[in-house]
């Protein structure tokens, strides 16, 4: 699990990121915010830029990840393949047939 590397002026009391929200969404430009509520983090805000960033990281991640097992898969049936389990393409077209 990542550890968070928080900067204290960057946590906001929840009560004080109401009473003063637009300056807390132009702060929020700069870094994250994290907000607190009975001294535990509750939410985070951040720029939008930076939180689609994010996102596109996360589908760059699970695709690389998707793509490695594909290959792991591919790799062990290549290592497994016998040419005598396989079947005509005739003898597919029957079967898709029935």
């Amino acid at each position: 699990m990542v550890t968070l590397k928080i900067d204290r002026s960057n946590m906001v009391s929840s009560s004080e990121f109401v009473r003063n929200f637009s300056a807390m969404l132009d702060k929020a430009k700069e870094a994250p915010l994290f907000i607190m509520r009975n001294n535990d983090i509750e939410g985070i805000m951040m720029d939008i830029e930076e939180y689609e960033m994010l996102l596109e990281k996360i589908e760059y991640l699970e695709n690389k990840l998707e793509d490695a097992f594909i290959e792991e898969v591919i790799a062990e049936r290549k290592e497994n393949f016998d040419i005598r389990d396989s079947i005509e393409e005739e003898e597919i077209m029957d079967l898709l047939e029935e």
